[in-house]
């Protein structure tokens, strides 16, 4: 079969001298027909800014949603290891206890192996774009069909969230693929040309100050967080949609000639002139957790509040400073 011919290459393209460089976890969002089809994303339901479901036609609109995985990097490779709780290996119908028990008398041999759902030769990685103010990565390897010359595109998008992670991980990895591709290395660009035309700046002139991929919450009702970007200028807070071609989100814009997969695409879900920014505050639960106050337009409407949640404490820290400067301080 098909599945058992790819494991067999698989398994005979593997170097058991490999050596381990070091290992990340992140979320993950596969672009293009064959990434997904060994890292498939989660479908999950198109939220507006109030939580409610976008439909069109009378049909939910669904979106691409990314996926947890232990990213391991070897010398000669590259490895994703699924680590969700979609995972077929931890759906047992109840939670699993954490930390599980360990057995009496057992030893490292008795420890379950970790099953990578992709394994990437570094010497097939031909290019690495470093996302807008590095908060995320996009991988692209290019791997022999093997029944003609032609080559099948492997993108991913890592979704760090955090400049610091994106540099560990991008100077672990282009260090080893020099080595691996000597003379030539992986072609490494960034995406912020793309992501200012997506976001218009070059027509109003804004200054972007801050960018982080976040996720919106809601107070009320039993609704998931939604992937957000949180954008602010010199002159606006922004709340966007950020998708990236071949995602599966957009289809039909997908078969765009001219678009690279994983290229970025945003959608304004909400925004706001500083001037409408009136308080800025970190929940006393969560230190990831950020509430933004926004005044409305009109005197007869009430405020409303953006509730973000950022990947890590020194993200909200970050966004909370820099939207307290922008403001003149006032907050």
């Amino acid at each position: 079969s098909k599945t058992k011919s790819h494991v067999t290459a698989l398994s005979s393209a593997v170097d058991f001298h490999e050596r381990y460089i070091g290992v990340w976890k992140q979320d993950v969002l596969a672009c293009g027909s064959y990434a997904q089809s060994r890292l498939a994303p989660l479908r999950r339901r198109k939220r507006g800014f109030h939580g409610d479901t976008v439909t069109k036609m009378g049909k939910d609109i669904m979106i691409s949603e990314s996926r947890k995985f232990i990213i391991c990097l070897s010398d000669s490779a590259l490895y994703f290891i699924i680590d969700d709780e979609t995972s077929p290996d931890k759906s047992t119908g109840g939670e699993r206890s954490f930390p599980s028990r360990v057995p009496a008398n057992s030893t490292f041999g008795d420890a379950r192996w970790p099953h990578a759902v992709v394994r990437h030769s570094l010497d097939s990685l031909r290019g690495i774009t470093i996302g807008f103010q590095f908060q995320r990565l996009i991988l692209r390897f290019f791997v022999g069909n093997g029944t003609n010359s032609s080559s099948l595109e492997y993108s991913y998008v890592i979704l760090t969230s955090n400049k610091l992670q994106t540099v560990s991980f991008l100077q672990k990895l282009q260090s080893h693929v020099t080595d691996a591709q000597p003379g030539k290395g992986a072609l490494i660009d960034n995406d912020d040309k793309t992501f200012l035309d997506a976001l218009g700046t070059p027509r109003s002139n804004e200054v972007v100050i801050h960018y982080q991929i976040l996720h919106q919450i809601w107070k009320r009702g039993d609704r998931e967080a939604s992937r957000r970007a949180f954008v602010l200028t010199d002159t606006q807070a922004y709340l966007l949609d950020e998708t990236y071609n071949g995602d599966g989100t957009n289809p039909t814009s997908e078969k765009e000639q001219m678009v690279k997969l994983g290229d970025v695409s945003l959608a304004i879900i909400d925004s706001a002139e500083l001037s409408r920014v009136t308080e800025v505050r970190a929940a006393n639960e969560d230190p990831r957790k950020i509430t933004l106050v926004i005044l409305p337009r009109s005197k007869y409407k009430r405020s409303h509040r953006w509730r973000l949640v950022c990947n890590d404490g020194e993200g909200a820290e970050r966004l909370i400073d820099h939207v307290r400067k922008a403001t003149g301080g006032n907050l």
